[in-house]
């Protein structure tokens, strides 16, 4: 009789010590990437340091509406995976994953900008995935 009474709480307490356990896992496997100047992608100034990475951002050509932007994230180390998306005045299009063309150290991609953009109102979201870690950086582009 005791045990039909406790068993609800002991199931809600593990509930909550499952989910605390879990929550602190995940915020610390997300870590931050960092651009070390301002990011000029156009003309090949755009380097992101992180926690035993390096990598550089280069747009092949200046973004325009509906037209494809060829991407290249290269790095001097290898990566497990990427994802990239475009913000475009706030509005986020849906994130990619970039494509492996050497030995996971680089990485490209052909996005298309589905608004109007401007020096002032593009920003590159980035999701690297090295050492079984998410690494994250929100870039605002300049060119």
């Amino acid at each position: 009789m005791v045990a039909i009474l406790i068993a609800p709480f002991l199931a809600l307490g593990g509930y909550i010590l499952a989910d605390i356990y879990s929550t602190k896992k995940d915020a610390d496997s997300d870590k931050k990437l960092f651009v070390t100047d301002v990011c000029r992608p156009v003309v090949d100034q755009c380097e992101i340091l992180g926690i035993g990475m390096e990598l550089n951002l280069k747009f092949e050509v200046t973004p325009k509406i509906q037209r494809l932007l060829p991407i290249k994230l290269s790095s001097k180390t290898s990566l497990d995976d990427v994802a990239i998306s475009l913000v475009i005045a706030g509005v986020e299009q849906e994130p990619m994953k970039m494509k492996n063309i050497d030995g996971k150290k680089n990485w490209v991609i052909d996005l298309m900008p589905f608004e109007t953009v401007s020096a002032d109102n593009l920003v590159v979201r980035l999701v690297v995935s090295y050492k079984a870690a998410l690494h994250l950086v929100e870039i605002p582009i300049v060119y």
